[in-house]
């Protein structure tokens, strides 16, 4: 740790020891007089159009893991993953990784990120129905009661506390248009609470080996709250922030160090509020925002392989920001469509620029309609991202899509969102997974699931002496870490062949080539070293038909997809996890390895069956 960043914690702690004593008589947000005299709110900074006249109402919304909101609408402290709740501490005072936590947090904050609030907001806003006026009264009086300035798990995160002041004044937003003098006090109320979250968060930036899309989020919503509230100098301070660790954070190609899509698409979630509020003030992103943004988005569109479905390695928490449906709207798709919209470009990043109800009240109908207007950016049949380490090849006719992760393990010191997944693949074939990887499943509260998910052989990938390339220390932090080098890469007449090797069991050398033409790819691993090595493959389903050296896994579009193993496979069932929080069992296939083993994966469509 650097002289630098053991003087930021001490500080930290020292504020921590300043604000147990200045909160202690345990008060809403919304009365705290610590930070100063709150400036007035300009909501219409926000950018809602409130003309928007397509729309969904209701008062529930989706949670993770399956667990159904009706059960847990005030249970602001529920641990989900067990019957009790968080204690109520200090906010600095809990350790959310440690062995004996009741639960995820990460699960109790998708409630308390608030997004019913702006729901119920605009529900009475286009219904004019007290009743859910008078629920989201209930929450909000509700909430402050159980969760007052710096106490309770709600209080622990900087980067919640930004995601939330973004829904208390999108709420206050949609209460202020509805008109209605009852709403004032409410909304009085939430402007005064965003503000003291914003100049809270100000203060507990996170920094250092700390850093990642937290404090980019972070930054982001002091830089809203700031456009919104006239602070000029908070807007100063946030954009520099952004500019700097979004530059440090993401490689020139566009892929996020934190090798997790996830994490990319949701930095850029943040960098697009950004740009919407700046843009109410006559105000721009600075350019090299503008042009990260704009990789970033090619990086994105090209894990695309059709369907709503996305090539993702890493973390996925099925975080969002902002979302005024009552369900999520395929993250990727979202994202792309704000990209669009703000960059202004000539052509457009996803499909339908209206993908969700959300970019409705974000953008007039005119602006949506000329930007679906734009051409679709179309993906090349090769795309090489060699600083992120993630290259993607579209064959059999662009219908088959393999993506190849020859990049490190993740960011910085913690890289604490990557998995141990190097040399891995993933397969899809008309939009329908084949090869698939494991998801992340749950972040705190069951280290064994977390390991687990994030282990070398529940990828697509060698693994050696039953050993994970990297050694997981904690839910989000690694010891060891395996280096990926020598990657290699040639296009030639239909022909893709790339290559890398890494040092996650050195002495023992790993090497994987794959080799792709026609409806075909070949996998080759090496290993050097006299160790015993398997290589796995995973299936989503049960369906696999396998016959000593061979397996065949039939999609539900009929095509057949065959996979022919240099020796002989083993199978057996495989959890993963396709949505954060909930498990699927699938088939995993094994291979001894003795020096070298190649792989056939072969495309068979019915012209060719038999």
């Amino acid at each position: 740790m650097s002289a630098g960043e053991v003087a930021w914690r001490f500080g930290q702690k020292r504020l921590s020891v300043h604000e147990r004593r200045a909160f202690s008589k345990m008060e809403p947000v919304y009365a705290v007089d610590a930070y100063g005299r709150v400036s007035k709110a300009n909501l219409s900074r926000l950018g809602i159009d409130f003309t928007n006249g397509e729309f969904s109402v209701g008062a529930d919304i989706e949670l993770l893991a399956g667990y159904r909101y009706s059960e847990y609408r005030k249970r602001w402290h529920a641990a989900f993953q067990s019957p009790g709740d968080w204690p109520m501490r200090f906010a600095a005072d809990y350790a959310f990784g440690d062995e004996g936590a009741p639960g995820d947090i990460r699960t109790n904050w998708e409630l308390n990120r608030h997004r019913q609030f702006a729901l119920l907001a605009k529900s009475y806003f286009v219904t004019g129905t007290d009743d859910f006026f008078s629920e989201l009264s209930d929450l909000f009086d509700d909430w402050n009661e159980q969760n007052p300035f710096m106490w309770g798990p709600e209080w622990a995160s900087p980067m919640e506390e930004s995601i939330r002041l973004i829904n208390w004044l999108v709420t206050a937003a949609f209460l202020g248009a509805a008109g209605d003098e009852a709403t004032d006090g409410l909304r009085r109320r939430l402007c005064v609470g965003a503000w003291v979250m914003a100049a809270h968060v100000r203060q507990h930036y996170s920094r250092h080996s700390s850093a990642n899309n937290h404090t980019i989020v972070e930054a982001a919503g002091v830089a809203v709250a700031a456009t919104v509230f006239g602070e000029h100098e908070w807007l100063d301070e946030a954009l520099a922030l952004l500019e700097s660790e979004v530059a440090h954070q993401t490689y020139l190609d566009g892929v996020n160090k934190e090798q997790a899509l996830h994490y990319q698409l949701f930095v850029m979630e943040a960098l697009c509020l950004v740009s919407h509020a700046l843009r109410t003030i006559g105000k721009a992103l600075p350019a090299s925002l503008v042009e990260r943004l704009r990789s970033m988005a090619r990086y994105a569109r090209a894990c695309s392989v059709g369907s709503g479905k996305y090539v993702e390695f890493g973390d996925d928490d099925e975080g969002v920001i902002l979302c005024l449906g009552p369900e999520k709207p395929c993250y990727p798709d979202y994202v792309l469509a704000l990209v669009t919209l703000e960059l202004e470009s000539d052509y457009r990043w996803v499909e339908d620029v209206r993908c969700c109800e959300t970019v409705g009240w974000l953008y007039g109908k005119r602006r949506l309609q000329s930007a679906n207007a734009l051409p679709l950016t179309q993906n090349a049949s090769v795309e090489s991202f060699p600083d992120g380490g993630v290259t993607i090849v579209r064959f059999d006719e662009g219908r088959g899509v393999l993506a190849f992760d020859h990049g490190p393990l993740g960011f910085g010191r913690l890289a604490a969102h990557g998995h141990a997944d190097a040399l891995s693949v993933q397969l899809y074939v008309d939009g329908e997974p084949v090869l698939v990887d494991p998801g992340t499943f749950i972040y705190n509260g069951d280290r064994r699931m977390r390991d687990k998910f994030r282990s070398t052989c529940v990828h697509n990938t060698m693994c050696v002496g039953g050993r994970d390339q990297s050694e997981a220390l904690g839910p989000f932090l690694w010891g060891r870490k395996a280096n990926v080098s020598g990657f290699a890469f040639e296009e030639c007449e239909g022909r893709v062949i790339m290559s890398a090797e890494h040092d996650g069991y050195s002495p023992v050398c790993v090497r994987r080539t794959v080799k792709i033409q026609g409806a075909k790819a070949v996998v080759t691993d090496e290993v050097k070293g006299g160790e015993a090595a398997a290589v796995f493959w995973h299936l989503p389903s049960a369906g696999v038909e396998v016959d000593g050296g061979a397996a065949e896994f039939r999609l539900q579009s009929g095509v057949v997809v065959r996979i022919e193993a240099g020796g002989s496979l083993e199978s057996g069932e495989f959890e993963y996890s396709p949505d954060y929080g909930m498990n699927a069992t699938g088939v995993e296939l094994s291979v001894s390895v003795n020096e070298s083993l190649t792989t056939g994966i072969f495309i068979i469509r019915d012209s060719e069956a038999g």
